[in-house]
């Protein structure tokens, strides 16, 4: 069976090539992704970033997704159809900014690009609550104790997530209609 292809950024490639770089979290490649840059992308837009690198990976099968039961939470690990993939290295994406072309300055394009901007801020947000919410959890497990408080602290979470979600799925029905 011959090797698939994939693109990917040089120093993300780098960093899963690493023999001990196995069972990750998004948050720990992230780190070691800003360690390794030479560039200074900012911490959403990295996040992003690996997180949209790490998804594509795991649906094109180089990557498996594990989610564990009691904590919640996701780790990744390397397949054997990572080793068999053939690599074309390309220079990352994070550090580069995705502004439009000058000729498309009409005022839909403007609101488009500020729906857009809301969008990833709503969607920060919401990896922001989710990831409280499934701390609070952990917390919860270690301390019993604490029960009342994480309790409420981690319902006042999942309604932020709720809340957060709605704006996300409001936001996305402005950008098709305004893209129509």
């Amino acid at each position: 069976m011959p090797k698939s292809s994939i693109k990917i950024c040089t120093t993300l490639h780098n960093i899963l090539q690493d023999e001990s770089f196995n069972n990750f979290q998004v948050m720990g490649l992230r780190d070691a992704y800003l360690a390794a840059s030479t560039s200074a992308p900012s911490l959403s837009d990295t996040y992003n970033f690996i997180y949209r690198q790490v998804h594509r990976l795991v649906k094109k099968g180089i990557l498996d997704k594990n989610v564990d039961e009691q904590t919640k939470e996701t780790t990744y690990q390397k397949t054997a159809k990572f080793f068999q993939t053939n690599f074309i290295l390309q220079k990352s994406e994070a550090s580069t900014s995705t502004t439009e072309s000058p000729t498309r300055n009409t005022q839909k394009s403007n609101a488009i690009n500020q729906l857009e901007e809301r969008l990833k801020q709503s969607e920060i947000d919401l990896f922001t609550s989710i990831g409280e919410s499934e701390e609070y959890m952990r917390l919860y497990q270690s301390f019993p104790d604490m029960k009342v408080h994480l309790e409420s602290q981690y319902l006042q979470a999942r309604e932020t997530s709720s809340k957060l979600l709605g704006q996300i799925k409001a936001i996305k029905s402005a950008i098709t209609h305004q893209q129509k």
